[in-house]
């Protein structure tokens, strides 16, 4: 899809899943490598076999290698000017103040080749009070809020032990890359994608950053195997064999899932008829406002988690499927190879690398494609060594657009989508399309309200369907319109729609749209051009793809689960729903992708994601482990593979922490100087990263003895003087005064018909000229049906009121 662009990454940690995804989607991807080779070429684990690094061997297929030496400013920086001189995209992560002697700042690159769109990845972006912080994927992470809802109340807070934040990023990058490849189709001009890794990972949070923001006091917190704040809620129980993640949550969407859960639990003989007979979703939503205790909650989940351990992962998971239970195993990463779901999909890729031969002869197998595209299914490419000489695309006095009348509106402008995305995932996906001008069109049953919408945090703490937080976040911009497409009436409504649009996107079950009349092959009759989306846990095909429920079930079969947290306690998280916060970037280039396709054929196509092997992605290098190590990559706390001392620790006041990772052997030497380690400063086996990391405990149980007398913003500046990686864990209150995320106008006010103003979050990425930014909060329920029906269908006035008195629409 991408086979006619050419991507110069320079390649770096924080780069290299921004280049990884632009090969997977057909893109000639330039790695360029300094002289003593990429920095992920030193990042373990590596291959028993033959030493490789296994993150290099996970991202750096498909890539083209050179060595350029460009930081001496010599002819290897002109060799570099000359390839960016011949590209389409330049995917960094230099200081802005490199960029600037470089001359590979966007002013610079435009004079040798205007139609140029760099793209920076960051850990806190090019600019900004925090731009030049040292960094690691830990204090990343505890700056993006995630960090804060994950892990133990009675421990420190945990990161998933698979480095996580420069994934979001470079999938963010992607994305954004790729809009602004929209905006350069209609101007001929490139520009530059900002990417801060900590924004990027805080749609982690899913919308928790927000609590503060909009006067609500629930904040939302961690708690063993769940979480906490409206409510302690379990979401991970244990059982015979392992542990499985349980979606026994509040609200009306989960009464009868929850009902469901429960009958099965009495036929097991562990709760009452009674028990099963009560609203629970509406029971536990109560408790959460504080209108009833806690304890009937709390003894139920005992009940359950009795009847649990009476069964096996596989037990739970074949009879939860059958009964509709809201119920998913957490797998390790042994375990996530062999659930046969993936297989029976082709997922999994067998490499032709003699480099990734395994032990017993067979090729190692890698995540394979992240979405199945009917058109242009993605090809996934080993590693390259072809030659990158080739020749300049564009100057300066090629480019013919008068720069004076250049069209500045925002890239997706004219771009028409109908949205039958909900909950989360996907609003997040369509949520990006309307920030950058695209017409969204959401639609709602009017039978049933969306489950999203019943979801704390509130505005103001008052529960109502148009003040909840999350939903105003994950729909701001959009239009909104109630149609029941089981109606006759609506299913026309919808068809006619359908004619107007470009995109339809949609993330039920499978058998949904087509028990509708609404899938693919019905679409493409009515509109040929039409470009359908579709995004569920497991994908459109296969064993599992009717499993129901949400992304944390998504999170524990792909192996989240088993990574995060304590070796020692059950899995701890990532926060709720992880996969819903990680699937909407590959969404995003997916279609950002097929338009391009249609760009060049006027074909349409239908693109099959799943939630969980879009994710899969971000776990790579732990697949590689198993496969070339026979090991099983598991969740390790704070613990690094390569840094030392490496933790979260306590500091002044309730709940309060702060991430430290000494990020080499200099700032081990710093740290020791500001703390006064003088024992530890002068003992030989700690002068190291090895050595440091055979004495982990010695060195985390020092710094918590430390850090505990410190207020935790004195203590980040220090270390931060220091040039000490660091940064205190951020929970929503935090966030509402970190100045980074101020300065980046990553919270954003924006007006909602009703209630009052929201404050949402911003977009992950900054566009230099056309940037991208809501126009308003979430709509009401039907809120623009009128204007959908006479402004965009064009009906007449009887014809409307047809509609209206058919649909009850209001």
């Amino acid at each position: 899809m991408l086979s006619s662009y050419r991507v110069v990454e320079l390649s770096d940690e924080p780069t290299t899943f921004c280049g990884y995804l632009f090969a997977l989607l057909g893109a000639e991807v330039i790695c360029v490598e300094p002289p003593e080779g990429s920095a992920v070429r030193s990042m373990p684990p590596f291959s028993a076999g033959n030493g490789e690094s296994l993150w290099w061997q996970a991202y750096a297929r498909g890539k083209t290698k050179i060595t350029l030496d460009f930081l001496k400013k010599g002819s290897d920086l002109e060799q570099l000017h000359q390839l960016v001189a011949g590209a389409d995209f330049l995917v960094e992560s230099l200081s802005a103040q490199s960029v600037k002697e470089l001359k590979l700042d966007q002013d610079s690159l435009q004079e040798v080749n205007p139609e140029i769109i760099s793209v920076s990845v960051r850990p806190f972006g090019r600019n900004g009070p925090k731009a030049d912080w040292p960094a690691t994927d830990l204090t990343v992470w505890a700056a993006s809020g995630a960090q804060a809802l994950a892990g133990d109340s009675d421990r420190a807070p945990v990161r998933t032990s698979v480095p996580q934040t420069y994934m979001h990023a470079g999938a963010d990058a992607v994305g954004g890359a790729l809009i602004a490849l929209q905006e350069r189709h209609k101007s001929g001009r490139g520009q530059n994608v900002d990417v801060s890794a900590q924004q990027s990972a805080a749609q982690a949070a899913l919308s928790a950053n927000l609590a503060t923001h909009n006067n609500s006091e629930v904040v939302v917190g961690r708690a063993a195997g769940g979480l906490s704040g409206a409510i302690k809620a379990q979401l991970t129980w244990p059982c015979m064999d392992g542990y499985v993640a349980i979606a026994f949550l509040f609200g009306p969407a989960f009464t009868e899932p929850n009902r469901r859960l429960l009958l099965w639990v009495k036929e097991g003989g562990f709760c009452t008829q009674e028990e099963v007979d009560m609203d629970w979703g509406a029971r536990i939503m109560a408790m959460a406002s504080g209108q009833e205790p806690f304890d009937d909650y709390e003894a139920l989940c005992q009940k359950i988690e009795a009847f649990t351990l009476t069964l096996t992962q596989e037990e739970l998971f074949e009879e939860g499927l059958r009964r509709s239970i809201y119920i998913a195993p957490a797998r390790d990463i042994k375990g996530l190879l062999a659930e046969g779901h993936f297989d029976s999909r082709d997922f999994w890729y067998e490499t032709q690398e003699p480099s990734l031969l395994r032990s017993d002869g067979k090729q190692a197998r890698v995540p394979g494609a992240f979405a199945k595209f009917s058109e242009t299914p993605i090809q996934i490419p080993d590693f390259d060594t072809k030659s990158a000489d080739r020749p300049s695309q564009t100057t300066a006095d090629e480019i013919n657009a008068d720069q004076s009348t250049v069209d500045e509106s925002l890239p997706l402008a004219g771009l028409k989508v109908l949205d039958f995305m909900w909950v989360i995932a996907g609003p997040l996906f369509t949520r990006v399309l309307a920030d950058y001008g695209a017409t969204v069109i959401k639609v709602e049953s009017s039978e049933r309200n969306e489950p999203a919408r019943a979801a704390p945090t509130f505005l103001n703490d008052e529960p109502g369907l148009e003040t909840g937080v999350p939903f105003a976040n994950f729909n701001a911009g959009k239009l909104g319109v109630t149609v029941d497409p089981s109606n006759p009436t609506g299913k026309k409504v919808i068809e006619d729609l359908v004619r107007w649009a470009d995109v339809v996107t949609e993330s039920f079950s499978p058998k949904a749209m087509k028990g509708w009349g609404l899938d693919y092959e019905s679409l493409k009759k009515i509109n040929p051009k039409i470009i359908m989306l579709s995004s569920c846990l497991m994908g459109q095909t296969g064993p599992r793809a009717q499993v129901p429920g949400y992304g944390n079930m998504a999170a524990a079969i792909a192996g989240f689960y088993d990574l995060t947290g304590w070796l020692d306690r059950s899995p701890a998280g990532p926060y709720l729903a992880y996969t819903d916060g990680v699937s909407p970037r590959f969404m995003l280039a997916s279609l950002m992708a097929a338009l391009e396709h249609r760009r060049d054929t006027g074909r349409g196509q239908h693109i099959d994601i799943s939630q969980a092997e879009a994710a899969i992605h971000f776990l790579a290098p732990a697949v590689l482990e198993y496969e070339m190590n026979n090991k099983i990559w598991r969740r390790q706390g704070n613990r690094d593979m390569r840094y030392a001392p490496h933790g979260v620790y306590p500091v002044k006041g309730q709940d309060q922490w702060i991430a430290i990772a000494c990020q080499d052997d200099t700032a081990w030497k710093k740290l020791c100087e500001l703390a006064g380690f003088s024992t530890e400063s002068a003992d030989p086996d700690l002068f190291t990263a090895a050595g440091r990391l055979e004495q982990s405990d010695r060195l985390d149980e020092l710094l918590a003895g430390w850090t505990c007398g410190f207020d935790g913003q004195e203590l980040q500046s220090e270390l931060i003087s220091s040039g000490v990686a660091a940064h205190i864990v951020q929970n929503s209150p935090e966030s509402v005064t970190d100045p980074q995320l101020k300065y980046r106008e990553h919270f954003l006010s924006v007006p909602h018909s009703s209630v009052g103003d929201f404050i949402v979050e911003g977009s992950r990425f900054r566009l230099s000229r056309t940037p991208g930014r809501p126009a308003h909060a979430n709509p009401e329920i039907g809120e623009h049906n009128a204007h959908v029906l006479t402004e965009i269908l064009e009906y007449d006035v009887d014809k409307m009121a047809d509609v209206f008195a058919s649909l009850a629409m209001t």
